[in-house]
C-alpha cells in the first residue's frame, strides 16, 4: 500500500513527541504531567533503547520480538514493579490484577467461570440495556450542546459491571459517587510523583495523596458492604459474585480470604468499567470525525439487528465493529505501558537484563511504531479485516496484554463495546467538536483530558 493518505482518510490527534530527549529536569516533570509527552520521535521509529539510572537499567520495549520474552518465555522472571503496585495497590490491594504466582493462580481458577463463553452470553441483554439507557441521556443532554461521550460512557459500563457482577443496583456503587472517587485517585494515586522518579520506597509518606488513599479505602468498603449484603440476602447467584464467593480450590477446598474478595470485588468493578468506557469514548470520537466509518457501522448494525436489541448472537455476526474496536484501542490503548523488574539475569539474544532492571513494555508506541505499521497516524479499521488482520504478530498488538496473564475480561470487553456501539450508532449521529482539543494522557490508563465532548443528534 502506498504511503499516502487517501481521500477521507482521519488522522485523529494525539500528543506530538519531541523530536529529541528532554533535558533531564523537564522530562522528570513531564513524566509525571504525561509521560507521552516525554517520549520522542525516534522511538517510534527505533525498536529499543535503555537508560542507565540511579543504579539500575530502565528497557524500553517496543518490539513483538520483545514482548513475546517478557510477557510469555520468561514470563516467570519478571515480576510486577512496586511502582505499578504503588499505582493501583492502594485500590486493588491482592486482588487478580495485582497478585502473583500461586496466589493469582488460584484466584484466576476462581473467577474464571464467570468469563467463559456461555456465561458472557447469557449477559448480552445488560450490555443492550445500559446502551439504551445512556442513548436516551445523550438524547437529553444534546439539547444544552456538546455531550461528554466519556462520562456518558462510564456511566454505561459501570452499569454493566454492577449489574453482571453484584447483580443489579447496589446503593454503594451508584455512577455519581464511583465516578468522583476515581477522578479523585487517578488524580492524586494514578501517576507518578518526584520520589517516584528517584527510587524512593513505597513507604516514604506522600501527603499530597491523602484523596486518593481515601478514595481507594471507599472503594474497599463499598466492596465489603456489598459482599456482606448478598450473604445476609441468602441468594445464591450465577453472577461474578456469587462464583466468587462459592470458589473453592479443587485441591485444598479452600475459598477466597474476606480479602481477596473484596479486593476481586474492587479490581472488577473499578478496572473493568473504566477500560472498556475508554476504548468507546475514543471509538465515538474516531467515528464522529470519520462519517464513512460510522455510515459503515450503522449499516452492519440495521443488517444484523434491524431494530431488535441486541444479543450474543448479532454480537459475533457484525466484524466490522469489532474491526472499529480494535483499532481504536491500537491507537488509544487504555493500557499504555506495562512495567516489569527482573528478578533474575535474563538474555533476549539482542538485549541483555540484569537482575534488578525495570522493563517497560510501550505498547501505545508499539502501536503507532513505524516499523510495525503501514501509516500508523492514520485511523483505518480494515487493518483488523479477516485477511489483513493475518499478518499482524499476536505480540504486535497488546491491548489486553499477553501471555498467561492475558486481561480474563478480554472476551467480556469486546462483547460490550460491540454490543453498546451497536446500540448507540443505530439511534444516534456522533459529531466532530472542533473547539475540543484531543490530548491522551496515562493516569493508568489512557485519558482523554478534559473528557471528549461530541455533538450528538437522533438518526
Amino acid at each position: 500500500m502506498p504511503d499516502t493518505l487517501r481521500e477521507g482518510d482521519f488522522i485523529p490527534q494525539t500528543v506530538t513527541p519531541p523530536e529529541k530527549p528532554l533535558p533531564l529536569v523537564r522530562g522528570l516533570l513531564q513524566m509525571i504531567a504525561n509521560p507521552l509527552h516525554v517520549w520522542p520521535r525516534a522511538m517510534y521509529e527505533n525498536p529499543y533503547h535503555g537508560v542507565r539510572w540511579i543504579g539500575r537499567t530502565f528497557h524500553y520495549f517496543r518490539r513483538p520480538e520483545h514482548m513475546k520474552a517478557l510477557f510469555l518465555d520468561h514470563a516467570d522472571v519478571f515480576r510486577k514493579s512496586q511502582f505499578q503496585k504503588k499505582l493501583v495497590g492502594p485500590a486493588l490491594g491482592e486482588g487478580l490484577l495485582t497478585s502473583e504466582g500461586e496466589h493469582w493462580k488460584f484466584q484466576r481458577r476462581a473467577a474464571s467461570p464467570a468469563f467463559r463463553i456461555d456465561a458472557l452470553r447469557a449477559i448480552a441483554p445488560a450490555f443492550t440495556s445500559s446502551a439504551e439507557t445512556a442513548a436516551d441521556r445523550m438524547i437529553a443532554a444534546a439539547a444544552r450542546g456538546p455531550v461528554d461521550v466519556m462520562s456518558e460512557m462510564q456511566h454505561a459500563t459501570l452499569d454493566v459491571i454492577v449489574e453482571t457482577i453484584l447483580g443489579g443496583a447496589d446503593p454503594d456503587f451508584g455512577y455519581n459517587r464511583i465516578a468522583g472517587t476515581v477522578e479523585d485517585y487517578m488524580k492524586t494515586m494514578g501517576k507518578p510523583d518526584m520520589l517516584d522518579m528517584f527510587g524512593a520506597p513505597t513507604w516514604i509518606p506522600r501527603p499530597w495523596g491523602g484523596k486518593g488513599r481515601r478514595a481507594a479505602s471507599g472503594l474497599k468498603q463499598s466492596a465489603v458492604n456489598a459482599i456482606e449484603r448478598r450473604r445476609a440476602s441468602g441468594e445464591t447467584r450465577n453472577d461474578l459474585l456469587g462464583l466468587l464467593l462459592a470458589a473453592r480450590d479443587p485441591e485444598t477446598g479452600r475459598g477466597l480470604s474476606e480479602d481477596e474478595l473484596r479486593d476481586n470485588v474492587v479490581t472488577f468493578i473499578g478496572a473493568g468499567h473504566e477500560t472498556t468506557a475508554l476504548a468507546l469514548t475514543f471509538a465515538l470520537y474516531l467515528i464522529a470525525n470519520a462519517p464513512e466509518i460510522q455510515d459503515r457501522l450503522v449499516r452492519e448494525a440495521r443488517e444484523v439487528c434491524g431494530d431488535s436489541p441486541i444479543d450474543a448472537a448479532m454480537i459475533d455476526a457484525m466484524p466490522f465493529h469489532e474491526q472499529v474496536i480494535k483499532e481504536t484501542m491500537r491507537l488509544y490503548p487504555p493500557v499504555s505501558i506495562i512495567d516489569r523488574v527482573a528478578a533474575a539475569d535474563i538474555d533476549f539474544g539482542d538485549v541483555h537484563v540484569k537482575k534488578g532492571d525495570f522493563a517497560f513494555a510501550l505498547i501505545y508506541i508499539m502501536h503507532r511504531h513505524r516499523r510495525l505499521w503501514e501509516q500508523p497516524e492514520r485511523f483505518d479499521p480494515d487493518r483488523f479485516s479477516e485477511e489483513r488482520a493475518k499478518g499482524i504478530s499476536r505480540f504486535q498488538y497488546m491491548p489486553f496484554g499477553a501471555g498467561p496473564r492475558i486481561c480474563i475480561g478480554m472476551k467480556f470487553a469486546y462483547m460490550e463495546a460491540i454490543a453498546i456501539l451497536a446500540t448507540l450508532v443505530r439511534r444516534l449521529r456522533f459529531l466532530p467538536n472542533a473547539d475540543h482539543k484531543v490530548e491522551p494522557n496515562i493516569r493508568i490508563t489512557l485519558r482523554p483530558e478534559g473528557g471528549m465532548p461530541l455533538f450528538v443528534g437522533r438518526r
